[in-house]
């Protein structure tokens, strides 16, 4: 039988010249894209993220290049990082056998480049245009939820600490007038002075709190009566714990801001449920635009609600300059709101933006007669007349505010007299008379919308969203494996997702040229 005959291998066996890594990776292989991207951009980039005292050891050029490489490959850790550049021959060649350890890393991603990614992520969109990827025309927005690198069990929730803060504040004003009662058999003098520096009827704030005990301590070092002393000293010794505490939950509080709750280990994430689950997790609310399938604009927000992160989103887009504003925005009933009509008006962006009840106007659902749609509405006159005949003269104009600050107009109308009208119980459950509240602005944009959602371009645009945005969602959290952000804090978030963005585009580019080809 004859022997099987294998390749040479010889362990012992070194090449005579030095081996060329470069010939080891293919043409069009992702780290090459990635190398040729990042060389193209200026130095002057890579120059803002240091000053001129202590320069960093490595390159930041080739940093840029391997953390990107790293978020496009699925190691987002800088251990596996620090390992590969010692192993994997892509990364050898990328950082040009450099090795850095994870903490310089983390330095980079974290501290040097969060001032230039968005620089470098700009000059990315500048190559999907130049090479036809992109337009900058029509963008497509959508949000979802990103788990925070924050403990599961670390929440802290502004009715808590409302509450808590409401029951302590009564029991400091209860422990106040014993020390009052204490003191006044003493001291009239001071008998009502603690409180009404206090400010009796006010809110109570740990400041107040603080000089106060202050003052009480230096009276019990004057006191004479020892007795009289130690009884005053265990309440004022109650008082200073009790400060204490609500020094805690005013910083609670301030934390808090507008948001209903926020993690104790990762402070600006709020509590949101996360997509496929009911399970409420410490996250960000994660916002990209799309164009072509390609990231145009990324941002990360604390708001579980998609409707107020938009202006922010927006600004990210106006603030790089005015060839990278779109003709058009596409997005779903969540952005619909007066403030982002008006956003995308002051910014001349057509409005593609659906609103709540926009498949009930369009299908004629809403065959309700009483509703305030299909009353007759004279112009003129500036009153709706009901079914029954009667007239809503105009009452009263309202402002109310959003969490970003926008002011919108409601007008009212209100019925001088419904009591004999036999229609009333179909026309509205008050007991009083039937007013209708009108927002003229936010009429006047859904119409917009409205008009441009049922042409063939916007039937067209709304097509496309379902399966540009969405695709790049699917890509980052399932093909890439990116469920949590890895880093604390919202500006480090960021900063992650910026590298995914850019990594995405680049794999982008990459398939498109395998599939040319």
């Amino acid at each position: 039988m004859r022997r099987k005959s294998f390749k040479k291998y010889d362990q012992q066996q070194l090449p005579i010249l030095p081996l060329d890594i470069s010939e080891m990776i293919p043409e069009g292989h992702l780290v090459r894209i990635v190398n040729s991207v990042i060389d193209d951009i200026s130095w002057e980039v890579f120059a803002k993220a240091f000053n001129n005292e202590g320069q960093p050891p490595y390159h930041p050029r080739m940093m840029m290049k391997v953390l990107i490489y790293s978020y496009a490959t699925k190691l987002y850790t800088s251990r596996k990082i620090e390992k590969a550049l010692m192993q994997d021959i892509t990364y050898m060649w990328v950082s040009g056998m450099q090795t850095p350890d994870h903490n310089t890393i983390n330095r980079f991603r974290s501290f040097y480049f969060k001032d230039i990614l968005e620089d470098v992520f700009t000059h990315v969109l500048d190559f999907l245009h130049d090479n036809g990827y992109i337009k900058f025309e029509n963008y497509f927005v959508d949000g979802t939820k990103i788990k925070a690198d924050a403990g599961k069990y670390t929440y802290v929730w502004k009715k808590n600490v409302q509450r808590y803060k409401a029951q302590l504040t009564q029991s400091v004003k209860e422990l106040l007038n014993e020390i009052d009662k204490t003191n006044q058999h003493e001291d009239n003098e001071y008998g009502e002075k603690s409180l009404e520096e206090l400010g009796e009827g006010k809110n109570i704030d740990s400041n107040k709190l603080k000089k106060l005990t202050e003052k009480l301590n230096k009276e019990l070092e004057e006191k004479a009566e020892k007795k009289k002393k130690r009884s005053l000293k265990s309440k004022v010794k109650k008082l200073e714990k009790k400060t204490e505490k609500l020094q805690e939950y005013e910083k609670q509080e301030q934390v808090l801001g507008k948001r209903n709750s926020f993690s104790k280990t990762d402070k600006d994430a709020t509590f949101m449920r996360m997509k496929g689950t009911d399970e409420l997790r410490a996250g960000y609310n994660q916002q990209i635009s799309t164009e072509n399938q390609f990231v145009v604009n990324y941002s990360v927000h604390p708001n579980g609600s998609d409707t107020p992160t938009f202006k922010r989103h927006l600004k990210k887009i106006v603030d790089r300059g005015e060839k990278y504003i779109p003709k058009t925005f596409t997005g779903d009933a969540a952005y619909g709101s007066e403030e982002n009509y008006q956003a995308l008006e002051e910014n001349q962006i057509d409005n593609y933006f659906k609103y709540n009840s926009f498949y009930r106007d369009i299908k004629g659902k809403n065959k309700n007669p009483f509703h305030k749609d299909n009353m007759i509405y004279d112009l003129e006159k500036d009153i709706f007349i009901c079914p029954a005949g009667k007239q809503l003269h105009f009452f009263q104009q309202t402002e109310t505010t959003t969490e970003n600050g926008y002011r919108t107009r409601i007008k009212i109308y209100n019925c001088s007299d419904c009591s004999d009208c036999k229609l009333k119980e179909k026309c509205t459950k008050a007991k009083g008379n039937r007013s209708i509240q009108l927002r003229e602005e936010l009429e006047k944009y859904k119409a917009q919308a409205r008009n441009n959602l049922i042409s063939e371009k916007g039937k067209r645009l709304c097509k496309q969203r379902g399966y540009d945005v969405e695709t790049v969602f699917g890509d980052i959290k399932f093909n890439q494996d990116y469920g949590r952000f890895r880093l604390k804090g919202i500006q480090k978030a960021e900063i992650e997702l910026g590298f995914l963005s850019i990594s995405h585009n680049l794999r982008k580019i990459q398939i498109k040229k395998s599939k040319a080809a």
